[in-house]
């Protein structure tokens, strides 16, 4: 294996990309075998505006990572529920 291919998030939500990172980092070896390492793959296969959103912030294990990409996940969903709720009919 020469690299990992870390699964990427696409349409998922954050907790069903992190049980396929998760199940597949296992296998990966070297390539996930710190948690650094997997704090890197999984923040590169989070989506974009999770991604832009994580950039600058740092963390200290993958746990915290994880948690930190639902809350924003979650507060991301709840601004476009607020702003659907806004937009005038018609």
């Amino acid at each position: 294996m020469n690299e990992f291919l870390a699964p990427t998030q696409g349409t998922c939500t954050v907790v069903q990309y992190a049980q396929a990172f998760n199940n597949l980092s296992q296998y990966a070896g070297y390539h996930a075998d710190t948690d650094a390492k997997k704090r890197d793959h999984f923040r590169r296969g989070l989506n974009t505006k999770l991604k832009d959103h994580l950039n600058f912030i740092r963390t200290d294990t993958f746990n915290e990572l994880v948690i930190l990409a639902i809350t924003q996940e979650d507060c991301i969903v709840a601004h476009r529920a607020v702003r659907n709720r806004k937009a005038p009919a018609g």
